[in-house]
């Protein structure tokens, strides 16, 4: 790729995260409003409604607690030192109670407040898990629709984004708004209206004590949230960066392993990794501390309240009413400092999902406000259709490129990259682009395979855009990089790259080989196309893996074939078999070749010449160098 279509990326310590634009963080409301527009709206629904059934539940904890308290008071009555209130005896009175002796009334209230309680307990546990796997289900959505919309966009914008950005926010990041804040949303939701619930039975109960209650309680819990929401902020915005960087760092160390080897610098990447991994694991190790911190904290409270409230109710009531506001506020604390336990830690995952989440916030805002790059289609391209389309030859398309007036100018440049570009090609034809690095060669390239949008003029291939093209005929156009990017797999995979492995033709594979002159090294020395090739191509030679991207593109058989300098890296006698290859394809296939080494294109159709963008020549071989001194001079220096 030329010079012209790096992006450049700001890799300062000061400043982490995306590179694109300063991108404030969201409060709390807005992150949750943020992740719930992740979501579609059918699948908002439903999250109301489990949310809303979640909710419900906490009338029987209501219930539960109630009878406890009238349990306490049937039970003190039994002693005779005082009666049952007259809110139990018509409770007794109302569920036929009344008659049965005072054991018998204890025995089933009990079994009726503990199965209450029980059963509360047990669906809220069945909800929780239910909307958890709902979350997650949807999680596995958005990170899908959010790749898919990536993916679909021009290069120059997808090239802002660093790969270890662009992870995050597609897995970490997408787990972080869905799972951890979404779900942490409904807990809170969930623990703040059993809180009321609770608190506006407990006021029509006993109203002073209830709001002592509250007052203590909520003294507490405000200096917690205080005294650990700061602490909790900080660790989020560390555990984030420092993942992002820890990315970041494995992929540096990893693409230049061989120079940090001669550099004898791989120390220096240790003690950097090192670094981030230590500031990682010490933000977490904080943040599951302080998750635990309202534990104690509040059972040391809940001990202090009851033994406060205990005493000033037996010192100031009868027995009975005493027994049954001590079991009602024992009950309901029971209750209320479990909740309140999850409602911290709730609102603590809120706070970290809430950072960590900002990146696919921001992922998604930046998506719905570029443009995409794919045409619609009501057809989802699959394996079996792209078979299909090989084997048919692609009747319908025509190998016909015609570029008119195409300008493209990069954010922040001075000069266009490409200005005014002119070309017609026919099916069957050969074009070859050259020029110094820099010219515009590899961004007009760019712009014919679609990857790139022009800013004036249009291309189009087969009387359509690029885009379209490839939409409608997947697998007519062929391309191959300078540098050939392979996966970890088999040459049979890397061959038929992104197929799954059950739908690739081996056939079709092995007449790729044939085609790129590596069928043979596979046969004689590896395990054919079951020969692992390591990550990145490790096991193979730079000529092997540059042939291995030759037979990419030949395995769908296309009629356009684009090359950007695909046999810098081959020997002398592999290069002339490719060309010889190539000059086979000669009237069935059109192709465009990038190239600076001028003997691979001399029997090219058309050259066209390029400096600093513009078309400096234009014609055959021959015109070019009548036309442009410097090139005429690069081909006697040859001796072409």
């Amino acid at each position: 790729m030329s010079e012209a279509t790096d992006i450049p990326q700001d890799s300062s310590e000061s400043r982490r995260g995306f590179n694109v634009v300063d991108f404030p963080p969201m409060s709390l409301w807005k992150s949750f409003l943020a992740a719930l527009d992740l979501l579609p709206p059918d699948k908002r629904t439903l999250l109301f409604l489990a949310a809303g059934a979640q909710l419900s539940l906490g009338f029987l904890d209501l219930l539960g607690i109630a009878l406890i308290g009238l349990v306490a008071s049937v039970a003190v009555s039994g002693i005779g030192v005082t009666g049952v209130p007259s809110w139990g005896e018509n409770v007794l009175e109302a569920f036929g109670l009344a008659g049965l002796t005072v054991s018998q009334q204890s025995v089933i209230l009990a079994l009726v407040a503990v199965t209450t309680l029980v059963l509360k307990t047990g669906l809220s546990a069945y909800m929780t898990r239910r909307i958890t796997r709902f979350l997650a289900h949807r999680q596995a959505d958005v990170s899908s629709r959010l790749a898919r919309d990536f993916l679909s966009r021009p290069l120059p914008i997808v090239q802002k984004w660093t790969i270890s950005e662009a992870v995050y926010a597609l897995g970490t990041g997408t787990a972080a708004a869905t799972v951890s804040l979404l779900g942490a949303s409904i807990i809170i939701a969930a623990e703040i209206f059993l809180f009321a619930l609770l608190g506006i039975a407990l006021i029509i109960y006993d109203p002073v004590l209830t709001l002592s209650s509250v007052a203590f309680l909520g003294a507490i819990v405000l200096f917690l949230h205080r005294v650990l929401g700061r602490k909790t902020a900080r660790n989020a915005e560390n555990v984030k960066t420092a993942s992002i960087d820890t990315l970041t760092a494995v992929a540096d160390a990893l693409g230049t392993y061989r120079e940090t080897m001669v550099l004898n610098r791989r120390d220096l990447y240790v003690q950097r990794y090192e670094r981030l991994v230590g500031r990682y694991a010490g933000a977490n190790a904080s943040n599951a501390f302080l998750m635990e911190v309202p534990k104690y904290v509040l059972e040391v409270a809940l001990y202090f309240g009851v033994l406060i409230i205990g005493v000033i109710q037996f010192l100031t009531k009868d027995w009975g009413a005493a027994a049954a506001t001590v079991a009602v506020f024992l009950a309901a604390g029971s209750r209320v400092t479990p909740a309140l336990l999850r409602l911290q830690g709730a609102g603590i995952t809120v706070r970290n999902a809430s950072v960590a989440a900002q990146p696919t916030f921001f992922m998604a805002r930046y998506l719905s406000e570029t443009p995409t790059q794919v045409a619609p289609s009501d057809e989802r391209i699959t394996a079996d259709r792209i078979h299909a389309h090989i084997l048919s030859g692609y009747p319908d398309f025509r190998a016909h490129v015609v570029a008119e007036n195409v300008t493209v100018t990069y954010d922040d440049a001075l000069a266009p990259a490409v200005s005014g570009v002119n070309f017609e090609l026919p099916e069957g034809g050969s074009l070859a682009l050259v020029g110094s690095t820099g010219a515009g060669k590899s961004t007009l390239t760019d712009i014919i395979l679609g990857v790139m949008d022009v800013d004036f003029g249009s291309v189009t291939i087969s009387d359509v855009s690029p885009q379209e093209a490839i939409a409608r005929w997947p697998g007519s156009v062929g391309y191959v990089p300078q540098a050939v990017a392979l996966v970890g797999g088999t040459v049979r995979s890397n061959v038929a790259v992104g197929l799954p492995e059950e739908a690739i033709d081996d056939e079709l594979v092995w007449e790729a080989l044939h085609r790129a002159h590596l069928a043979e090294f596979l046969i004689a020395n590896r395990e054919g196309l079951d020969t692992h090739v390591g990550e990145r191509g490790f096991r193979l030679s730079g000529g092997q893996r540059q042939r291995l991207g030759i037979a990419r593109a030949l395995y769908t058989r296309p009629k356009l074939l684009v090359l950007d300098e695909a046999t810098s890296a081959l020997d002398a006698e592999t290069e002339r078999l490719i060309v010889q290859t190539l000059t086979e394809l000669e009237g069935s296939v059109t192709t465009i070749t990038i190239a600076h080494r001028l003997a691979t294109v001399r029997n090219a159709d058309q050259v066209i010449y390029l400096r600093h963008g513009s078309v400096v020549a234009q014609g055959s071989f021959e015109q070019v160098r009548a036309q442009a001194e410097d090139f005429d001079r690069q081909a006697t220096l040859l001796g072409l």
